[in-house]
């Protein structure tokens, strides 16, 4: 498993790299002031980063399928002298890693809350927890059966696409539909912003491990 463990992190050296300089560059913001062109410039550029990150590392185990070469990786791999559970093992505890880095990192920013509005109605998203759930639910929707076999029918962009714009649509549509026809005050669907924040997170945890303790089953 060392060894795989190894492997998945030179498979994502960049991901290191640019998650090192967001690092030493957090303590930065704290001294020095938002107020010249070369400053703005700067905070630009990280802000862009930033973004970048929230949302293309926001499915780990697309990007770390993507690198090992073709959909038929896990047959290659299996057939190596290693053991199934250790590739399970080695990949779930990267992806958790990664996940975890990657959004204690956006954590150190002040990134403003996604905002997903309807009419008068309007939710703000933490960052951070979206990046967690929409990473962690990667595995169980589109590498069920294996954490390095792909579904051929799920592609990455649109993963990202149904968990960014298809499922808050839907939501805030579900929201307005009770509304108009149930006459909800708006202060009785307060409780939607909670469970996008902590509901869908809480969700995400527990489909993930359940998978896990799924395809632990599979190749024990």
């Amino acid at each position: 498993m060392k060894n795989l463990l190894i492997r998945n992190i030179k498979l994502r050296k960049w991901t290191i790299i640019i998650y090192s300089m967001l690092l030493l560059l957090s303590p930065l913001q704290l001294v020095i002031g938002n107020d010249t062109l070369l400053t703005k410039s700067i905070y630009s550029a990280v802000a862009m980063i930033l973004l970048f990150v929230s949302i293309v590392d926001s499915g780990h185990a697309f990007r770390f399928n993507s690198k090992l070469g073709h959909k038929m990786s896990y047959d290659f791999f299996a057939s190596l002298p290693v053991s199934k559970k250790a590739l399970l093992n080695a990949n779930y505890v990267t992806v958790t890693m990664f996940t975890l880095i990657g959004a204690a990192i956006l954590s150190l920013y002040n990134i403003p809350d996604s905002n997903v509005s309807a009419d008068q109605l309007n939710l703000n998203v933490m960052v951070p927890y979206s990046y967690i759930t929409i990473n962690f639910f990667a595995i169980p929707i589109a590498f069920k059966r294996y954490t390095e076999q792909k579904s051929e029918y799920i592609s990455y962009l649109i993963y990202l696409l149904t968990m960014f714009i298809i499922i808050p649509v839907f939501v805030i549509l579900v929201a307005v539909g009770l509304i108009a026809v149930f006459n909800f005050n708006l202060r009785q669907l307060d409780y939607l912003e909670p469970m996008f924040n902590y509901g869908f997170l809480v969700m995400s945890i527990l489909f993930f491990i359940a998978n896990y303790f799924i395809q632990y089953k599979k190749v024990n």
